[in-house]
Order: structure tokens, then C-alpha cells, then sequence
């Protein structure tokens, strides 16, 4: 379960703030437990009273993303929670391509950690997508 206190750092560390619409978004996504497309969370979050237009479901997860909370699954077009402290380095993320479960894989990303250098600075939200078999569907 994410952190409140820790979501209203992220805003305040941005010079935004947490919005009902920005925090609504984000609450769902996270008591998902998956990832979930940006009409799925439109649609979960209409089925509890709310009633959001896809366009600012895209807007706010790309609030989040920016603020380092939410990896977006570009090979499924979907978003997950991060579930570490991005501290300097890559974010793996382990996609199961029977079951769709997606494990955010810290030890990987640790690995794969590049030293900074003046020829290149490695932006800390990237997420590299691995597909594969989890271990329940091998």
C-alpha cells in the first residue's frame, strides 16, 4: 500500500500539490494491485461515484510518473505503482506474458545501475520491460 505522507512529499518536492482528482487516481490504481489501462482506471473509479474524462486520467498519471510514483507499460499501454525508492538507478519491470503480472524487479534494477558521467546522465524514471514466463505460469 502506498504512503500517503509520502505521495504529498512527491507533490510538494514538485512545487504541485495533491489534488482530490490527483490522489483519487492514484489510491485506485495502487488498491489494484496490477496494472491497469488508463480506461480501466476510469472505469473502476467510476463504478465508486467518481466521474473523470480519459483525459485527465491520462494527465494526472503522467503527474505521477513524473514525480516518480507510477511506471507506465509501454508494451501494454498501462500503469503500475512503483513499489521502490527510486534512488539512482534503472527500474526493471518483469512482464508476464500468459498471466500479464508485472513484478518490479529492485535487485535487477540495482544491477543494472550506470555510474553518472558527463557524457551521460541516466533519467531515474525510465523502466526497462522484460517479458517473460513468472514463476506460477512456467
Amino acid at each position: 500500500m502506498i504512503n500517503n505522507a509520502k505521495l504529498m512529499s512527491k507533490c510538494l518536492e514538485s512545487g504541485k500539490s495533491a489534488t482530490p482528482q490527483r490522489m483519487s487516481i492514484i489510491n485506485e490504481l495502487d488498491s489494484a494491485r496490477k496494472n491497469l489501462s488508463a480506461y480501466d482506471l476510469r472505469d473502476s473509479l467510476k463504478d465508486k461515484g467518481h466521474s473523470f474524462n480519459i483525459s485527465t486520467i491520462y494527465r494526472v498519471l503522467s503527474f505521477w510518473i513524473d514525480v516518480g510514483v507510477v511506471h507506465k507499460m509501454d508494451s501494454s499501454n498501462t500503469y503500475l505503482v512503483c513499489n521502490d525508492s527510486h534512488t539512482n538507478h534503472f527500474h526493471v519491470l518483469l512482464n508476464c506474458t500468459s498471466c500479464k503480472s508485472v513484478e518490479e524487479s529492485c535487485q535487477l534494477s540495482a544491477q543494472l545501475s550506470l555510474p553518472k558521467s558527463n557524457k551521460f546522465s541516466v533519467n531515474n524514471s525510465q523502466a526497462v520491460e522484460l517479458s517473460g514466463l513468472c514463476k506460477m505460469c512456467q
